[in-house]
């Protein structure tokens, strides 16, 4: 199996349903033999480079294919988007991608399209495509920057022209942000053995955050293994930060996995108090359970709960963490399909986070904090919610937050991270506080 063809059996599947990172494992998993780590580095690049350029690459390759990209054979559409990605955004030379495209039809059994396959690329290749050649913005943000038209349609509405800044910084991934395990080691010892094992390093904008440039996956680090650090973006850490969880408090994180920000909120607490980590999808929870374990952290409980339901059996917290089920409209970089959204069932959500802010709002102690966040940019479900809630909850005020982060918008609803001017995913997140928490 070549990378190409794994690349380009994974496309296929991907047409047909599912996440794209669990299509791809799934793919790499039927290989026998496996490919070893650079193949599969590059069959990913193919894979992801393809998926979040969909609508571009078939709007250059419907210029000269007879009929729509879309009625093609899947094989042959998925060998004649996989050849364009790589000539174009991946820096393949023209005549590798296309004759390895040309090959590739043929051994999928398609012999027939070999030579309208390497026509086709030919001239697809050296297609230059200029943004401003799509004078509406919809269409611009639907094939240029590669967005479902109901995406383009929200973030055109609520940043307009700025709109097309943010959808090119979605192309970018920001750098990996890892999470010092202050239970275990220092930013200093763990800089050190990182630096051993051939990964570069960077302090990052607070204390305890690291950024890295891995060689191979951050999981094959035997730092990772010893339980020193886990990866957690800078946006995430911090709106687990603005906790602000103490030793020895009683915290609840009401939608905990994958266990990030539980982890974070623990190494706070030194270890010590009451941790409750809830989740709502029962096969997470024994993921939460093994990050702990991993990483020594014994304050914690993993259960399985809903958190759109009201719980009257936990008491009261010193701080609680609503990290809600949202769109995802800040993390397209890391994750394509969201790319292509329909948003469909938008106000299904924006109840269930209603239910989860105010379930928070109820669990929490008097002159406690109540940190609300999620890893979208859409106003409706970050501004609008904490507006929403203050306005049914007039005892609760927007505390300001003390890390800072050049380029982070702070508002009078919470604090906005947007990826072009953090370089971070898009993320949002409020403390909401009774009295001023001592």
């Amino acid at each position: 199996m070549t990378p190409r063809r794994l690349a380009v059996k994974a496309l296929i599947h991907q047409e047909q349903a599912g996440y794209a990172n669990l299509v791809l494992d799934a793919e790499l998993k039927k290989c026998d033999p496996p490919l070893n780590a650079r193949d599969a580095a590059f069959a990913a690049r193919i894979f992801y480079t393809t998926l979040e350029r969909l609508p571009l690459l078939d709007s250059i390759l419907g210029r000269y294919t007879k009929k729509p990209v879309a009625k093609l054979d899947a094989p042959v559409r998925a060998v004649l988007r996989s050849g364009l990605a790589q000539a174009k955004y991946m820096q393949v030379p023209m005549s590798a991608a296309v004759n390895e495209s040309v090959r590739l039809t043929k051994a999928l059994g398609k012999s027939s399209a070999a030579g309208m396959v390497n026509a086709v690329l030919r001239k697809a290749v050296v297609t230059d495509v200029h943004e401003d050649e799509f004078s509406d913005p919809l269409q611009r943000l639907g094939t240029y920057y590669c967005l479902s038209p109901a995406v383009a349609q929200l973030l055109y509405r609520q940043y307009g022209e700025e709109s097309f800044v943010m959808a090119a910084a979605f192309y970018q991934r920001p750098a990996t942000a890892i999470r010092v395990n202050t239970l275990r080691t220092t930013d200093e010892e763990l800089t050190d053995l990182l630096h051993t094992e051939g990964h570069s390093v960077q302090p990052g904008p607070w204390p305890h955050a690291l950024l890295v440039e891995f060689n191979g996956s951050p999981a094959a680090s035997r730092a990772f293994a010893k339980g020193l650090f886990h990866v957690q973006g800078l946006a995430s850490q911090f709106a687990a930060l603005c906790v602000g969880a103490q030793p020895g408090q009683k915290v609840a994180d009401l939608c905990a996995a994958p266990g990030g920000k539980s982890l974070t909120l623990a190494e706070c607490m030194q270890n010590r108090g009451q941790l409750i980590s809830g989740e709502y999808v029962g096969s997470r929870v024994p993921l939460l359970r093994k990050a702990f374990a991993r990483c020594g952290v014994t304050c914690a409980e993993a259960v399985q709960n809903d958190a759109a339901q009201p719980r009257t059996d936990w008491g009261k917290f010193d701080r609680v963490l609503c990290d809600v089920p949202c769109s995802g409209l800040g993390v397209i970089a890391k994750k394509p399909d969201i790319r292509y959204k329909d948003l469909d069932g938008i106000e299904n959500l924006l109840r269930e986070q209603q239910k989860i802010l105010q379930n928070g709002a109820d669990l929490l102690a008097e002159n406690g904090r109540l940190v609300y966040s999620t890893c979208t940019v859409n106003r409706d479900e970050n501004e609008e919610q904490v507006k929403a809630f203050l306005k049914n909850n007039p005892r609760f005020h927007v505390a300001a937050p003390q890390l800072q982060l050049p380029g982070m918008q702070q508002g009078e609803y919470g604090t906005l991270f947007l990826p072009h001017k953090t370089a971070t995913d898009g993320f949002f997140a409020a403390i909401l506080e009774t009295e001023s928490t001592q």
